[in-house]
């Protein structure tokens, strides 16, 4: 049975027309006149901070050296996020302890070597991710450029500085010289250095027998010094896992004199090591020497308590002896390796 239809009073409807008119949808696209007019009344809106132009706006943050600033508002941010201006910002933070020690040698652990730049300052710029390894070494090459124009200016000579290499030769492990007229820091590219030293201190690793066993005691002090002694190593770089990006920024900051801060506890490395060394499956026998060898020159083992070096040594005694004989022979020599640095500290 049908329902029987409710008489509602008010015009009668033709056809399909709808008893309630639908309002038509605005439309999403906006005009200029309506763009503009917003972006002005952002602009309007903006505080004098945000007015400032970015010119008066990167010394604020320069002599300020606050990392914060362009995290007060987003147009701040996207001010100071260029690519020059963050370049630049870098170099500022480094320049003092550049200028101070270009070219120069120290020993890593003398705490009383004069400083200069802010600590903080620079291990606040190396927490962030867009400080890799590519950026650090592209600031580096302009502030050697502007060095060698400066000093090309005022003296009418050129450029010269040779390369000391005290992380060895990358062709030759043995050979490790202080001076070589052949090695010349090239002041249009003086990053190559930094990929020098890097291809030696790895070259060690690819020699299993003779220089595995001559090398494992190799733990210069003697280190270039481009960061302030007070400087932090960000945590992250002890962390797995271990790209080569990340494994090379660790390098540049212990090839410039860093050191372990005291927050960076025992716990810290411990992991670090355990990760670099493991010893269950599918990673065992993957061993990460480049990041061993930097814990042993930054001194980590030495920091760990007495149970803790006796563990990790019976540890990787254990592991060693699954990989002795063939055809594991190789990794039996690094995890040999291994050992005999913990038992050395």
């Amino acid at each position: 049975m049908e329902l029987t239809p409710i008489k509602v009073r008010g015009k009668r409807r033709r056809g399909i027309e709808a008893a309630v008119a639908t309002p038509k949808k605005r439309s999403k696209v906006v005009g200029k006149s309506k763009l503009h007019k917003s972006r002005r009344s952002r602009e309007s809106k903006a505080s004098y901070l945000e007015k400032i132009p970015l010119e008066i706006l990167e010394r604020i943050l320069w002599y300020s050296e606050n990392v914060n600033l362009p995290r007060s508002s987003p147009l701040i941010g996207r001010l100071l996020s260029g690519r020059s201006t963050l370049r630049e910002t870098f170099i500022v933070a480094f320049q003092p302890t550049w200028d101070s020690w270009f070219g120069c040698i120290g020993d890593r652990n003398d705490s009383t070597r004069p400083t200069e730049g802010n600590p903080d300052f620079q291990s606040d710029l190396l927490e962030y991710p867009w400080t890799n390894i590519s950026f650090i070494l592209e600031s580096w090459d302009f502030y050697v450029r502007r060095l060698a124009k400066a000093q090309h200016s005022g003296t009418n000579q050129p450029f010269h500085l040779q390369h000391v290499r005290i992380w060895g030769d990358p062709d030759n492990p043995a050979n490790a010289m202080a001076k070589d007229d052949s090695i010349v820091v090239d002041s249009q590219k003086a990053s190559r250095c930094f990929f020098h030293d890097y291809a030696a201190f790895r070259t060690i690793e690819e020699h299993i027998g003779y220089y595995l066993r001559t090398f494992y005691t190799q733990s210069t002090q003697s280190t270039f010094l481009q960061v302030h002694k007070d400087t932090r190593i960000p945590d992250s770089l002890f962390t797995s896992p271990y790209s080569d990006d990340k494994i090379q920024k660790l390098f540049w900051l212990v090839r410039g004199g860093a050191r372990l801060s005291p927050d960076q506890t025992w716990e810290l490395t411990l992991q670090s090591f355990r990760d670099a060394a493991p010893e269950t499956l599918p990673h065992v026998g993957k061993v990460n020497l480049t990041m061993i060898r930097l814990l042993y020159t930054l001194g980590a083992y030495q920091n760990w308590p007495e149970y803790v070096s006796t563990d990790e040594a019976d540890r990787i005694y254990s592991i060693l002896r699954k990989f002795i004989g063939e055809p594991t022979a190789e990794i039996a020599a690094k995890y040999e390796y291994i050992f005999r640095m913990l038992s050395r500290g």
